[in-house]
């Protein structure tokens, strides 16, 4: 069978359950045990456990306390209300209407007290909740943007949708974890204090209780096993259509100048049929779970009635013990089924601590959550050293792709004193840009080693700027300025040509959709006016005036020669040599040049054969 679509569309079918279990990951799929293993526990104890041995653990601690506290005061009556329950219904069966009055007023009183220590126990616990996510988020941003992590989580191609991971697993985790330990903790407890009430009633009926939950609940777990991986895949799919969405947003304009609407609509199309086809599967797994749990549940409410029927026809018990035993057994069935009640959500629940662990383990965490356990990077066979200097210099540098399927560079060798302008040039692909990564300290595959000035004191100008969500202030002093005039803003504006852009914007601190309003051009400006605002040390420009006319170009890089600063250009052309000291040529095969403005070459790095596996695929 087919689904037909608007445009003649045709979507395959929802694959079978065991076809999406049991095929190969494909390139953008990843494999999910679905098992509660060694691997699972490990990475729950890392997301759960720092919050609580933290220097703030006190405010959750005392949210924790208090939701026992309340818990455990309406589980303590409940028990006291079963011995009430079982004298109102003895009563009822034997004619004693003030004793059965006087019982339904106690009961009454319970819920009546009841009631508002249950709303209250729930507000407590939406609070700890609330403030769990909010720890473990700000760990989580804390982690991905030390030592540039997130630029390697997203350039992980194992670590899907890494802002779903943060935004919405993590919003689930705290529930979801809470949720079950308490469970866990008050079935242990009901358990312990209503098995002396059945034991009490029918040593029997506890051993027929264990068994029916041990057999329901490995029946539980053996028919939905498959669910792990399959909600795993369902918060993936999901990601992946609202990302294609956001990206339809961002580039609205591109897509309606190329009349890509129908390309754009098919893809749409085609990630919301693997949403489709994946909640189709879910929906059928739970069927099958279903069928146990309902099944389940219908038949074991007739176990205490029938296991105690015989004692009641021969007089041995009063009816109100058999109200009794059967509240008991059920409330016990309810504390420790947790696996045949809550599979589902055990395995949501199981998808997003996969989701957050593996996500820790891409920016080099298997410990517990806290910031003095992060790796500084991952380990890795050969790595390009990097060494804070004054100056900008390559010893014997030679950078791979991350892969280290491809060698762009062999053994660079350079020195920019500080103060000097060097120009890089070279053809599409041969390795500008990576030269740029591998100084910033972004590519770390390869040898040799990168000396530069600290972070702090250096700032790259991408060919197209990051345009931040703010006011123009916030854009001008993007991303280190602070405490900057209005006088020395529009002034900086004006010597990149951008005069007229507070008057056209309706001033310093609007804040229009920067991306929407300002040219490609325009935004480099921005760029350049941050630079000059921050005065860092060096600046590497990576095509950086490549949308702008030949004469304000030389205009920003006569500006920037006199600031003093040490300036790296990368350009695909030899242009405005005048303006630079040094220059660099990459030739391809990882050969390059080296040679003074205007004289001959210093030095020159020849290609060399090289192992097929550092060579293109």
């Amino acid at each position: 069978m087919t689904v037909s679509t608007p445009h003649d569309r045709r979507v395959p079918d929802a694959p079978s359950a065991d076809a999406t279990s049991s095929r190969s990951a494909g390139p953008e799929e990843v494999v999910v045990t679905g098992r509660f293993d060694r691997v699972f526990w490990r990475r729950l104890w890392a997301l759960g456990r720092p919050m609580w041995v933290s220097d703030q653990k006190w405010t959750p601690l005392g949210l924790l306390a208090g939701s026992l506290l309340l818990t455990g005061s309406v589980k303590c009556g409940s028990i006291v209300m079963s011995y009430v329950n079982r004298d109102m219904m003895t009563a009822l069966t034997g004619g004693q209407a003030p004793v059965f009055f006087h019982n339904v007023m106690l009961i009454v009183a319970y819920s009546l007290v009841a009631a508002p220590i249950t709303a209250i126990d729930g507000y407590v616990q939406g609070r700890l909740m609330i403030y769990w996510r909010q720890w473990l988020t700000e760990r989580f941003l804390d982690h991905g943007f030390h030592d540039r992590i997130f630029y390697r989580i997203s350039s992980d191609p194992s670590i899907d949708n890494p802002d779903q991971r943060i935004s919405e697993d993590l919003n689930a985790f705290p529930g979801l974890a809470l949720s079950f330990v308490l469970q866990v903790l008050w079935g242990i407890v009901t358990g312990a204090s209503f098995l002396v009430v059945l034991w009490l009633i029918s040593p029997s009926l506890v051993a027929i209780l264990g068994l029916c939950i041990g057999v329901g609940s490995l029946l539980t777990v053996l028919i939905g096993r498959p669910l792990i991986g399959i909600n795993f895949m369902q918060r993936r799919r999901e990601a992946d259509f609202r990302h294609s969405l956001v990206r339809l947003r961002d580039n609205a304009e591109a897509i309606a100048l190329y009349a890509g609407e129908r390309r754009e609509e098919r893809e749409l199309v085609r990630r919301l049929y693997a949403v489709i086809q994946n909640s189709t599967l879910m929906v059928r797994w739970q069927r099958n779970v279903a069928f146990l749990t309902y099944s389940y549940d219908l038949l074991l409410a007739l176990v205490p009635v029938v296991a105690l029927a015989p004692s009641y026809f021969a007089g041995e018990i009063a009816f109100g013990q058999i109200t009794q035993a059967s509240a008991a057994f059920l409330t016990l069935r309810t504390a420790l089924s947790i696996i045949v009640d809550q599979f589902n959500s055990l395995s949501s629940f199981a998808a997003v601590v996969e989701r957050l662990g593996s996500y820790l383990e891409a920016g080099g965490v298997r410990r517990p959550l806290l910031v003095a356990e992060v790796a500084s990077s991952p380990p890795a066979a050969s790595r390009i050293e990097t060494v804070e200097s004054a100056r900008v210099s390559c010893e014997a540098l030679t950078i791979q792709t991350p892969d280290a399927r491809k060698t762009l560079l062999r053994d660079l060798t350079f020195a920019v004193d500080v103060g000097e302008r060097l120009l890089i040039v070279g053809e599409s692909g041969v390795g500008k840009t990576s030269l740029l990564r591998a100084i910033a300290g972004l590519w770390r595959t390869g040898s040799g080693r990168v000396l530069r000035p600290p972070l702090p004191s250096i700032m790259f100008l991408p060919q197209r700027p990051y345009m931040v969500l703010g006011s123009l202030r916030e854009q001008l002093c993007y991303p280190r300025a602070a405490d900057v005039g209005d006088e020395e803003l529009v002034s900086v504006l004006q010597r990149v040509g951008l005069a007229d852009l507070p008057s056209q914007v309706g001033g310093l601190d609007a804040a229009p959709k920067w991306k929407d309003l300002l040219s490609l051009g325009e935004q480099q400006k921005v760029a350049f006016a941050r630079l000059l605002l921050d005065r860092p040390d060096c600046a590497f420009l990576d095509e950086a005036t490549s949308a702008l006319d030949p004469a304000s170009e030389t205009l920003l890089l006569q500006q920037l020669a006199a600031t003093g600063m040490t300036v790296v250009s990368v350009r695909t052309r030899v242009e405005l040599l005048e303006l630079h000291d040094v220059l660099l040529e990459l030739l391809g095969d990882g050969a390059w040049r080296l040679s003074r403005a205007g004289s001959a070459p210093l030095e020159l790095g020849r290609a060399r054969s090289t192992p097929k596996a550092a060579s293109d695929p």
